[in-house]
């Protein structure tokens, strides 16, 4: 009887550590889920220091600095949001793939800054909105290459990459540091 009880114990002690280690072991990691809204918060305090360390903030706030950039929620645009319907008309995006999404860019035309994070509904969607981003880099391609050179070359050195549900699409100066942080946020 004893024996009996002691192989019971044994068997249910193998289906323990079995049941948790059921994941770990394979040595792959769920993505982190994290908010665009997170990722993009991240991305504007860099570019916020990014404007410090060079010395172009002339004792403007944060929100001052920030300023010079309009947001566009491209997953609630409206039809009367100009940002929106040109971003949509330009991308051909599908809206109904988007679970949230971010667009950041410069003001002004003399700044090629343009900052995109979109998240899909379902994974398998995110290489198409970045198929659809691509259209945006062309516009952009086409805007800049006769335009301002320094902007062009922010434009040449633009990432557009999927990792997961998440798609970056970034044109940046130090588009580096924005990568670094879409990257940290998502994995």
């Amino acid at each position: 009887m004893k024996r009996r009880v002691g192989m019971i114990v044994c068997a249910l002690a193998i289906f323990a550590l079995v049941g948790c280690s059921n994941g770990e072991s394979s040595g792959e990691k769920a993505p982190a889920e994290t908010s665009v809204a997170a990722i993009m918060d991240a991305i504007k305090a860099q570019i916020v220091q990014d404007v410090k360390d060079a010395g172009n903030d002339d004792g403007r706030t944060d929100e001052e600095i920030l300023g010079g950039y309009v947001e566009t929620n491209v997953f609630d645009a409206t039809t009367d949001d100009p940002f929106g319907q040109v971003f949509f008309e330009r991308t051909a995006l599908d809206q109904d793939l988007l679970a949230e999404g971010t667009m950041l860019q410069a003001m002004f035309n003399t700044n090629a800054d343009e900052i995109i994070v979109l998240k899909a509904k379902d994974q398998k969607d995110a290489e198409a909105l970045k198929a659809s981003l691509q259209k945006e880099l062309d516009a952009q391609i086409q805007t800049w290459e006769q335009y301002l050179p320094d902007q062009f070359e922010k434009v040449k050195n633009n990432v557009l990459k999927a990792t997961g549900s998440y798609v970056l699409y970034a044109t940046y100066d130090n588009v580096d540091a924005v990568e670094k942080i879409f990257d940290g946020q998502v994995k």
